[in-house]
């Protein structure tokens, strides 16, 4: 018989559309993108997208200081509405708690959430409680609009088109290794990258830029990995892509911990999850007006990595010689 080991995540992914489409007429997007969008107030679109931080899963509890994991579990759900273009406004927030979890624990998780929230203008408006004697969960259901003529979806990407990213990618991923193996905090390069996994700062005002320019734009946040998040706009676009790895932007943190650990900082820039960065293709036209908007609006640097093709493979070319990465994306079921 077969399990969800088996099918992975998106198998499993495929199996629920399968059972809840087709749509009735006010859905505009189902299952397909970052975030679910629905017919809203007259000139927008509604966006929905919901979020679980699961303890063991997502999170160590005697790991992470709860206000920074209060604020990280908004995060993540306000980087779903970014990667469309969006403006969050709502969120529900569903605690699934142990008895002995103390007050003051969830009271400063609780101040982490409202920090974040207040930031980005967002109202707590409802949510659930429920006991477990198990692992703890944090369920968060993000609501948002977005102006229907600027709504940013995957399946946009077209055959000469060029790739482009927000930040730097794989610091959340060494951070989380250096978390998990308990690596003395003696150095500013291993803060760093600790804070990059506990704090990822999701990027809604790139994503409003990107809307606002009205370009043909296929967008997606970087949760999983980038090799994997890219493959998402690949596969809706019915295309492929050529990247360039000396393109790809590494903080000189990541790489000088990896010269010390003798590690390929490729390998979590490309594979490691939690970047929240923003993956975007737009034509060679457009690219560098966007990239100095961006940065000089934002401050965020965006660098073009690479080329939208004809097919539907994923190529890591280097000299004109494929570059193999040595691990894979997140898959929520791969341990199951």
């Amino acid at each position: 018989m077969s399990t969800l080991t088996d099918i992975g995540e998106f198998g499993l992914i495929d199996l629920i559309k399968k059972k809840f489409t087709p749509y009735g007429p006010e859905t505009v997007v189902g299952i397909d993108d970052d975030c679910a969008v629905v017919t809203g107030r007259e000139g927008f679109y509604t966006l929905y997208t919901c979020d679980s931080q699961v303890e063991g899963s997502h999170f160590i509890t005697d790991l992470v200081p709860p206000y920074l994991l209060g604020q990280k579990v908004l995060s993540v759900n306000l980087s779903d509405i970014a990667a469309m273009g969006g403006t969050p406004r709502f969120a529900l927030l569903s605690l699934v708690l142990r008895s002995n979890v103390s007050i003051r624990w969830i009271d400063t998780f609780l101040e982490g959430f409202r920090y974040k929230a207040n930031q980005y203008a967002v109202e707590v408006i409802g949510g659930n409680l429920a006991h477990t004697e198990g692992k703890l969960i944090f369920d968060v259901t993000c609501i948002g609009e977005v102006k229907r003529n600027r709504l940013l979806l995957r399946n946009q990407a077209r055959v000469g088109d060029l790739i482009l990213v927000t930040g730097s990618l794989g610091d959340a991923a060494a951070g989380l290794k250096i978390l998990l193996e308990e690596q003395k905090m003696n150095t500013a390069k291993k803060q760093y990258l600790l804070n990059r996994y506990f704090l990822p700062e999701p990027r809604v005002e790139v994503g409003r830029i990107l809307a606002d320019s009205k370009d043909r734009i296929a967008l997606i946040d970087i949760s999983d990995g980038f090799a994997q998040d890219l493959g998402h706009i690949l596969k809706q676009s019915q295309v492929g892509a050529i990247i360039d790895p000396e393109r790809i932007p590494l903080s000189r943190q990541l790489i000088t911990w990896c010269s010390e650990q003798n590690c390929y900082p490729l390998d979590y820039a490309f594979s490691g999850g939690e970047d929240y960065e923003l993956i975007f293709t737009t034509t060679p036209q457009n690219a560098d007006e966007l990239r100095n908007k961006i940065q000089r609006e934002v401050g965020v640097p965006v660098t073009i990595v690479g080329e939208i093709t004809t097919g539907s493979n994923l190529i890591f070319e280097k000299n004109e010689q494929n570059y193999e990465f040595h691990t894979q994306g997140w898959n929520h079921f791969s341990s199951f």
